[in-house]
């Protein structure tokens, strides 16, 4: 090779090499960069697998539950070889995300909204939500009034609504096999998906909708965007002012509603709760209906004083908590006050009482297991259990507390359950998850430190708990803004 051309390949290949090395980064900056436009060397990417895989199993306390002892390692090996070459951080979320539906675990994984919420207030993004009726999608809401409520949504740009569905999917998880249930979450996924895909910083855009009009027309419309900080805005000013609420209707049925056991006052949730059940009893209700759809859980104890007042065998809550000891678990996440307030309380008492075996736990060396049972009747402050028709609402999105207190309820066989499966079933849920942000992708991962099981639970149960009536929205509920569960009760007759 004479040296001119040497030296022509030279540049070339160092021109190469300095563009491949421009293809991709070590770090993702989350509120100046865009997930679906950066992308991520395969070092960094490794890094960051590395430490989530050693991060699970340092801390969840059972990551082969739902499968088999190698589901993991699997899964793990699978996730690497699919990270040698630079792939969008959007892309690296989906290889992250397949790998952690291995756990089966609702309490590990990815929140794909995460992306949209650490913004700057002026990046563009296009706000809208679905529902799938007989494997077709529509618009049930969005924050443009450009979107027609109720139209059939086939394309957004290049994207079909299958794709974006599809992406939707990769990107839920589920506990145990809860598929109706992962299923229903991933079509409230779409819109991120989208925006995921498609946002941008600061410069004005719109996109090309095409649907089909309730009267059959198909459209393609240009609907422009709106600034992040505008749509923030007007989510926090249309949110619910109370996490707890009811009404009674025409037939004098309660209908309580808890949109969360995370309340920001306990002592509020429960005055809250005695309100409804004291209105029940002067207005002598039969019939009342508990609503947890769209409740993704919070507090066991928030829970439980619900359950009290429905608990008419007066049946124990007993139920195992399988611990992990770890830098994240919740005796490790305690403040050094608390922490030396339950060591005092603990050793006031030792070894007598439920906290003596908390106490023995807190003391394993990091990486050691324990089950402690739990064991208590469930009360509440007024002393008073409704003996009337009790009847529970859910949805895919009633999740972690949720799923507990519809398993109690189905244990106690306590009335009929309405909706659609949750996201769990009779052997109880994972919980109590901790976050985790990696050092490159700085993708925040959540991952389960606990493990409640009812007592009376001795096998792995992956199923789902189903309703025994299934109410879903139809089309006309979509357009017409309504309830489907309050246009079931309008209609039911006794």
């Amino acid at each position: 090779m004479h040296m001119r051309q040497w030296t022509s390949f030279a540049i070339i290949f160092l021109c190469c090499a300095m563009g491949y090395a421009q293809e991709c980064q070590s770090s993702f900056r989350p509120k100046k960069e865009l997930a679906a436009k950066t992308f991520l060397c395969p070092e960094a990417m490794q890094a960051d697998l590395a430490q989530l895989h050693k991060h699970i199993l340092e801390t969840h306390p059972n990551p082969t539950y739902y499968g088999n002892l190698n589901d993991l390692s699997e899964a793990y090996n699978q996730a690497k070889s699919k990270i040698t070459k630079p792939i969008s951080v959007f892309d690296f979320t989906l290889v992250l995300n397949t790998y952690l539906i291995a756990l089966k675990d609702s309490h590990t994984g990815i929140n794909p909204k995460q992306f949209l919420y650490q913004v700057n207030g002026q990046r563009k993004v296009l706000p809208f939500f679905v529902e799938t009726i007989n494997d077709k999608f529509y618009i049930s809401g969005a924050f443009n009034p450009a979107f027609i409520i109720g139209a059939e949504l086939l394309q957004i740009d290049t994207f079909s609504v299958d794709q974006l569905y599809a992406y939707a999917l990769a990107l839920s998880l589920s506990e145990g096999d809860a598929t109706a249930a992962k299923e229903e979450v991933a079509c409230e996924y779409i819109g991120v998906v989208y925006n995921l895909l498609c946002m941008n910083l600061r410069q004005a855009k719109s996109a090309k909708v095409k649907m089909v009009t309730p009267a059959g027309d198909t459209l393609n419309k240009d609907i422009a965007y709106s600034t992040s900080w505008k749509y923030f805005l007007a989510g926090i000013f249309s949110a619910p002012d109370e996490e707890v609420h009811y009404s009674f209707d025409e037939n004098n049925n309660g209908i309580l509603v808890v949109e969360s056991f995370q309340p920001l006052s306990l002592n509020l949730y429960k005055k809250q709760v005695d309100a409804f059940f004291d209105e029940v009893q002067e207005r002598r209700c039969t019939t009342i209906y508990i609503d947890l759809r769209n409740n993704l859980g919070g507090l066991l104890r928030a829970e439980e004083y619900l359950f009290s007042y429905i608990n008419t065998k007066q049946t124990a809550v007993k139920t195992n908590y399988l611990y992990k000891r770890s830098n994240y678990d919740r005796f490790a996440l305690l403040s050094p006050m608390q922490q030396m307030q339950f060591e005092n309380r603990a050793k006031n008492v030792y070894p007598n009482g439920l906290i003596s075996k908390e106490y023995d736990f807190y003391k394993l060396p990091k990486g050691a297991t324990k089950t402690i049972v739990y064991d208590y009747i469930p009360e509440n402050d007024r002393n008073y259990v409704f003996k009337g028709d009790c009847n529970l609402v859910l949805n895919g999105n009633s999740m972690s507390a949720s799923v507990l207190f519809a398993a109690w309820f189905k244990h106690i066989e306590r009335g009929k359950i309405l909706g659609t499966p949750c996201m769990g079933g009779m052997g109880g849920t994972f919980g109590n998850p901790a976050i985790i942000s990696l050092k490159n992708s700085k993708i925040d991962v959540m991952v389960a430190t606990l493990k409640f099981t009812p007592f009376h639970i001795q096998d792995r149960i992956l199923s789902a708990i189903s309703p025994d009536i299934l109410i879903k929205a139809t089309r006309e509920d979509i357009i017409e803004q309504r309830d489907p569960f309050l246009e079931y009760l309008k209609t039911y007759q006794r």
